[in-house]
């Protein structure tokens, strides 16, 4: 019982004394097995927003979410997890030694099969170190305003608008790259514009390399998808999702409204891969353990679970980024992602959760019995999603939830509780994932490791949003 001592005793009895609802499972896909679907999915025509507000800094929190935590950490009353993951982010191996003060940055970031590269090999941890400690860097500097922080972040900013001529590989994975690293670099710029040693000349420099170098491998992505033979649903969610959550980043820093529009169309109504909302979410069911919640199965949720944590965490930090820009511009209801379809995302987010959770102490989920067993998961079948292809495709039908990587520990939870739980939304099992993993910490942290993992989403948002 150790593993619901947070939970509401009305909830425990419902896990325990009421027998499990029926389960109920409807596909919400549509299109069947997709083959034709980017006609169909084009059909949906987009809509335009005729003027955007950009408050700086924007990037997943306000200045007003930055003036809020400073002021609880300078008085002292900052919640006991939040002080502890804003010691754990300056103690962070990424917020020291070498980070900001030599050069690291190379001429091409390669992920993914290196024959034809400059060096002929992978290199892109390096990119993934150094923008993960820019964007680090960054939060301290908005918290603390101590210059040594946007120093050092603004020269791994600098250093690599300088070097670094594009993102590259072979195959499609540097398309990952341009994603993941492209949005958390974009952040980084958002958080130290306002360093004033930051010349605007520098500035301009690195928002053309966020656009010439990211954005351009972005866009090509969502629209083009590599041109494989059976269409856009050739490529899991993630792909999809890395690449939003870059492009509309850089839109944010470099203000440009027709990307922020672009992304609002494609994951809300005609995007034409599975990162579009009404695909991303596969099916529903009603929770088994009989809270009553609506539970969303996600599309990678009968690949693996390493891949389907993933999902939900970039899923988050979308929503998060859309959601800081709505704070300015309220009257574009596009930008609330995390309501979008009946709080779709949510119901999604739940589903990962329960699947994931184990009932153990440990705070990176390791340990303890699952929370479900895993003959009691809904789940209806789905995919494939194309047919054929020669490599990452969605060619496969799910008929069972997938066992492997399961209990995967990834940051962003926060993200969603903080935002349902002040809307009043339940959320049950992201609270507990959230309160297991409190602090959640980010990139740098032992729980996830130091492969790409570790830096598909940003985290440190218990800092930023956790309020007891």
């Amino acid at each position: 019982m150790k593993a619901f001592k947070n939970i509401p005793l009305y909830i425990v009895l419902f896990f325990f004394v009421l027998i499990p609802m029926s389960l109920v499972s409807c596909q919400r896909n549509e299109y069947g097995d997709m083959s034709g679907i980017v006609d169909k999915w084009n059909e949906v025509k987009p809509q335009a927003i005729d003027t955007l507000i950009f408050n700086h800094p924007c990037a997943l929190y306000t200045s007003a979410d930055f003036e809020r935590v400073s002021r609880a950490l300078e008085s002292g009353s900052a919640p006991a997890a939040v002080k502890q993951e804003f010691e754990a982010l300056k103690n962070n191996v990424f917020t020291g030694g070498v980070y900001g003060t030599v050069s690291r940055a190379t001429v091409e970031i390669v992920r993914g099969d290196p024959k034809g590269t400059i060096e002929g090999k992978e290199n892109y941890g390096v990119a993934m170190g150094d923008a993960a400690a820019a964007y680090q860097y960054g939060l301290l500097w908005n918290l603390t305003k101590e210059e040594d922080y946007a120093k050092r972040g603004v020269f791994i900013l600098n250093d690599w608008a300088n070097k670094c001529q594009r993102v590259t590989a072979n195959d499609p994975n540097h398309y990952l790259a341009a994603g993941a690293q492209g949005f958390t670099f974009a952040a980084a710029g958002e958080l130290l514009r306002s360093y004033d040693e930051w010349t605007e000349n520098e500035q301009v420099v690195f928002r053309k390399w966020m656009m010439d170098v990211f954005a351009e491998r972005n866009i090509d992505f969502l629209r083009r998808h590599c041109s494989t033979t059976c269409g856009a649903g050739h490529y899991w969610s993630n792909w999809d999702l890395v690449n939003l959550c870059s492009y509309f980043q850089i839109g944010i820093l470099c203000e440009d409204k027709e990307m922020i529009e672009y992304v609002c169309n494609y994951f809300l109504r005609n995007g034409n891969s599975n990162g579009n909302l009404s695909h991303l979410m596969t099916a529903e069911h009603q929770d088994p353990l009989g809270t009553g919640e609506l539970l969303y199965q996600m599309q990678e949720s009968g690949r693996d679970q390493g891949h389907a944590t993933m999902a939900i965490a970039v899923t988050a930090q979308l929503c998060q980024a859309a959601w800081a820009l709505y704070q300015s511009n309220p009257t574009i209801t596009d930008l609330d992602f995390y309501g979008a379809q009946n709080n779709a995302v949510l119901h999604g987010a739940e589903y990962i959760a329960l699947t994931n959770l184990r009932q153990g102490e440990k705070n990176d989920n390791s340990d303890g019995a699952w929370l479900i067993s895993v003959e009691k998961i809904p789940f209806a079948t789905v995919g494939p999603w194309c047919k054929g292809g020669d490599n990452h495709e969605a060619s496969h039908e799910h008929t069972v939830f997938s066992t492997v990587g399961r209990g995967t520990a990834r940051p962003n939870w926060e993200m969603i509780v903080a935002h349902y739980k002040a809307l009043g939304q339940p959320c049950l099992y992201s609270e507990t994932f959230a309160g297991k993993l409190r602090p959640e910490c980010g990139s740098g942290d032992e729980r996830y490791g130091l492969n790409s993992g570790a830096f598909d989403q940003v985290g440190w948002s218990t800092l930023m949003l956790y309020q007891e």
